[in-house]
């Protein structure tokens, strides 16, 4: 979000998302760009994959990750549809009751050390894959 958002305006919003699924995890991503702008946010993109891979979090990013996530968690129940939505997924994965009240101290345990060591497992910028809709300028098919 930083660097192709803030730093370069190369898009509307972009984010991604942790999808559980029974035989697989994904880590899914979504980016909204111009047709003009998407190939330059696709190698932004790639290139902070890699980076997080390869070099890490810098405990300023990781500080700001915990800040966001932990303050906009009680956000997300004001209304009986979310609170069930909510709960819903917790039992799907397992999760016990006591997760509502207990996730904010799971995301303030995770160290630097941790978040590092997950990335260079997960983050495989050759396993980075994007579908693109539109009429991208640009980009080549196998990309």
């Amino acid at each position: 979000m930083n660097e192709v958002r803030e730093k370069r305006g190369l898009t509307y919003g972009i984010g991604t998302s942790l999808v559980p699924k029974f035989h697989s995890e994904m880590i899914i991503g979504r980016v909204a760009s111009s047709n003009e702008t998407i190939a330059e946010a696709i190698a932004v993109t790639r290139s902070e994959w890699e980076r997080m891979a390869t070099e890490g979090m810098t405990a300023e990013e990781l500080d700001f990750a915990k800040t966001f996530l932990t303050g906009e968690y009680p956000l997300r129940f004001d209304g009986n549809s979310e609170i069930a939505s909510i709960m819903a997924g917790m039992q799907m994965v397992g999760l016990p009751p006591s997760y509502v009240v207990d996730r904010n101290d799971f995301i303030e345990a995770v160290t630097l050390e941790d978040i590092n060591r997950v990335a260079a497992e997960l983050l495989r910028p050759d396993d980075l894959h994007f579908v693109v809709v539109g009429q991208p300028e640009g980009l080549e098919a196998t990309q």
